[in-house]
């Protein structure tokens, strides 16, 4: 049973019809994550305790279940998965079109094509390795140009862009996830079969109105930061610190000013 509903699956993957949906649907998961993703970073306006905080309930979401951060990193991995598999069915699915249509059709086609459809592949491929690195810098701190600290995710931020050519590099990335993501999200939309004549213009300033708030919003943090047009961050104090009472016993002084053993 589930050997012939697997093979059902491949059959239909195997199809242009069939690309086209995983398309339209691992990139409307990834276009969902990235309105999540920006609205999250919208808590960097309301000082460092507050995006802070924020970050720390995501690492302890459903923390019982998965642990602590494992809910976040079950999230990234599909994260990951999706985009994986975005870009390579859409890889796959211009070379078997390619080979479907005439030479005289793709020169047509080629002549009517945007920007924004003319980048598709080498976007595609650009903001996976992006992405990779994006983690690799703000999540597990392995790439390091700046100074790094585990859920610290206000003064990591401004660290990071307190440099010029990472904050530009975060930018000019975001421009093209957006130009990516004007196309993307036309192209799900028919995909799906949602769009038709009394629908399109809505559709289409739904994809552009939505590339365009996704890119500013994005884009502002390192703009602001790099600026100095947000505050920098400022040393947490330790609600509890370590007094010690002789060579033997440590004393922990509280928040109220008693020492408690």
């Amino acid at each position: 049973m589930l050997e012939e509903v697997f093979v059902r699956l491949l059959r239909f993957y195997r199809s242009a019809i069939g690309k086209k949906v995983v398309v339209a649907l691992s990139g409307g998961a990834l276009y969902l994550f990235l309105i999540g993703h920006m609205l999250g970073n919208m808590w960097v306006y309301g000082g460092q305790e507050d995006i802070d905080s924020y970050s720390h309930h995501l690492r302890t979401f459903m923390e019982d279940f998965f642990g602590y951060g494992g809910f976040l990193w079950i999230a990234r991995i599909g994260l990951l998965a999706a985009l994986l598999l975005h870009v390579v069915t859409i890889v796959l699915l211009v070379r078997q079109n390619r080979k479907a249509r005439p030479e005289q059709y793709r020169h047509k086609h080629r002549a009517a094509r945007t920007l924004a459809s003319m980048t598709m592949l080498i976007s595609g491929p650009l903001i996976l390795v992006y992405v990779v690195l994006h983690i690799l810098q703000f999540t597990t701190g392995t790439v390091q140009p700046t100074a790094y600290e585990e859920g610290a995710v206000y003064a990591n931020l401004w660290n990071a862009f307190q440099v010029w050519w990472i904050a530009l590099i975060y930018i000019v990335m975001m421009f093209f996830i957006c130009l990516h993501l004007y196309h993307g999200v036309w192209s799900m939309f028919q995909s799906l079969g949602i769009n038709n004549q009394d629908r399109n213009k809505m559709l289409r300033m739904i994809s552009t109105v939505s590339s365009i708030v996704i890119f500013v919003g994005f884009s502002s943090v390192p703009t602001m930061m790099w600026c100095d047009m947000l505050p920098p961050p400022t040393p947490k104090e330790s609600a509890q610190q370590p007094v010690v009472q002789g060579p033997d016993r440590l004393l922990v002084q509280s928040e109220g000013g008693h020492d408690e053993p």
